[in-house]
């Protein structure tokens, strides 16, 4: 499709939807466009660097307390590792010095991915090392941020708060309360799109492993609660690759290889629904699932979903249709890529599909199936997921030369970009559903021969051929005037990034 012929997605209903606290003060916090980082969680990359202020968070005089089903019993180590199923829970509560041989394993954790719950109050990074962790997003700043409109301080009084903290609420603040790790790799991890911390019934999420069935714990301490067994033609366990609770009832459904496996949360026994997609010589959609996302707006609400595949195939089904060789449409999707890896609706008839190995975000219409009708540029040079996330009309989304971009999908226009990790690629990117609050998660595996790669001289060559992105290029860390940086310091973290750009800015 030629550029002329591409037209701007329409603005939609919720445009003006605006929330007061974007639009009310935003002097309090900026002198100009720029993230900050509020805090960083950075994880183990001992090929690259010694990480000496790293060293504190794992020296502590008390024992780790392996949890297996209750969360008041402490065990030995070699008791969580007796669990049939193979997952160890840990309760962070002070790691013990790891013996040499285990530090050998963890010399490179990076992330995979992170997102936040329904309310924002926490958020689960996982990564490489399969470990799901579960984390408090800093009630400083949240209480920071509802108060701000009455506030005539900056972000320096939330500096000065910081450093007035205790040691051991800093220790509490950088340190997750749960951790749950598998002994095989983690594909996808889901929180329950109706969660709440004052219903106990409703706070857990979903993880699928390899050779494993997808399993429900709970947020709270960690424990197993429920399994479904994704189950082939043969009764043979099949690997689920990608999660996606309903929007709108207890359904479960789990991507695999040609199918989604549909399970209600109520009944764990037999799938409720076996949704075939293709056979062998059919027409329907072939491969791995790789991401699902339900309509959430508009007509087909809570019944339209979109279904993306590591074959580079976006489809589009209903509840209610014969999925076996029949969809209601499918895109034209001849990108070069090695598969969709990540889409997200996007107002009532757009959805944006993001692929590993790809240099573009492309936005597709429902009512247009011929091909993608914008394209947003977003280099993911590598075989890493890259998940991005909307916040009212902007796309949100980083890269691998470790820039995150920030697009306003109604005009096409690149609104900010800014460097953040100098050396690792931002690898996902989560909005807060009600603050101005970014987590992002950076990231990639590294090995002892590449640990001399001096990737930010890539970066600089890469993004300023010719000026031309300089109006974009953040200011550097001496010429920051705020007391929070905005550089990362690790190569592999995860960090709460500040943000506030008013629409129509």
């Amino acid at each position: 499709m030629d550029e002329a012929e591409r037209k701007s997605p329409d603005r939609g209903s919720n445009a003006e939807e605006i929330d007061d606290n974007f639009l009310k003060n935003k002097e309090i916090f900026f002198d100009k466009k720029q993230f900050y980082i509020l805090q960083e969680i950075p994880y183990t990359d001992s090929y690259n660097y010694d990480y000496k202020l790293i060293d504190k968070f794992y020296q502590s005089g008390k024992d780790s307390y392996y949890v297996n089903g209750d969360s008041s019993s402490e065990a030995e180590p070699s008791d969580a590792e007796n669990v049939s199923t193979g997952e160890k829970c840990v309760f962070n509560h002070g790691n013990s010095n790891r013996s040499q041989r285990e530090c050998r394993f963890l010399r490179n954790e990076c992330l995979k991915q992170c997102e936040f719950n329904r309310d924002g109050s926490c958020y689960y990074t996982l990564s490489s090392s399969n470990n799901v962790r579960l984390y408090a997003t800093d009630p400083l700043a949240l209480t920071f941020l509802e108060n701000g409109k009455d506030n005539s301080s900056n972000l320096r009084s939330l500096h000065d708060q910081y450093v007035s903290m205790e040691e051991e609420e800093k220790w509490k603040r950088n340190n997750s309360w749960i951790n749950i790790n598998m002994n095989e790799h983690v594909y996808d991890c889901k929180f329950y799109p109706h969660f709440e911390w004052n219903n106990v019934n409703t706070c857990f999420f979903g993880l699928s492993s390899k050779d494993k069935p997808v399993c429900l714990y709970s947020a709270f301490d960690g424990s197993h609660l429920i399994s479904f067994k994704t189950l082939s033609e043969c009764y043979e366990l099949c690997n689920c690759y990608s999660l996606c609770f309903h929007p709108e009832k207890n359904w479960l459904l789990c991507g695999t290889n040609k199918s989604i496996k549909v399970f209600d949360i109520g009944v764990p026994n037999e799938p409720l629904e076996n949704r075939i997609l293709s056979t062998r010589k059919g027409k329907g959609q072939k491969g791995i699932i790789s991401t699902i996302d339900y309509k959430k707006e508009g007509y087909g609400m809570n019944t339209l979903y979109a279904v993306g595949d590591y074959n580079d195939c976006l489809y589009l089904y209903a509840d209610n249709c014969d999925h076996k060789n029949d969809y209601i449409l499918k895109f034209d999707t001849k990108n070069k890529s090695n598969g969709i890896t990540y889409i997200k609706w996007f107002n009532e008839f757009y959805i944006l599909s993001g692929s590993r190995n790809g240099s573009y975000i492309y936005l597709y219409d429902m009512r247009n199936g011929k091909g993608y009708v914008q394209k947003y540029e977003r280099y993911a040079l590598t075989n890493q997921k890259y998940l991005f996330d909307t916040h009212h009309n902007y796309l949100l989304s980083g890269d691998t030369f470790g820039y995150i971009n920030m697009y306003d999908i109604v005009t096409n226009k690149l609104i900010h970009r800014q460097l953040i990790n100098k050396y690792s690629p931002i690898i996902s990117v989560s909005a807060h559903p009600t603050h101005p609050l970014l987590l992002t998660g950076s990231g990639t595996r590294r090995f002892y021969e590449n640990n001399n790669h001096q990737v930010d001289i890539i970066t600089n060559l890469f993004y300023n051929q010719g000026g031309n992105n300089s109006n974009y290029d953040c200011v550097s860390q001496t010429e920051n005037k705020h007391p929070f940086p905005v550089h990362s310091s690790y190569l592999n973290s995860a960090c709460t990034v500040f943000f506030d750009f008013p629409h129509g800015s």
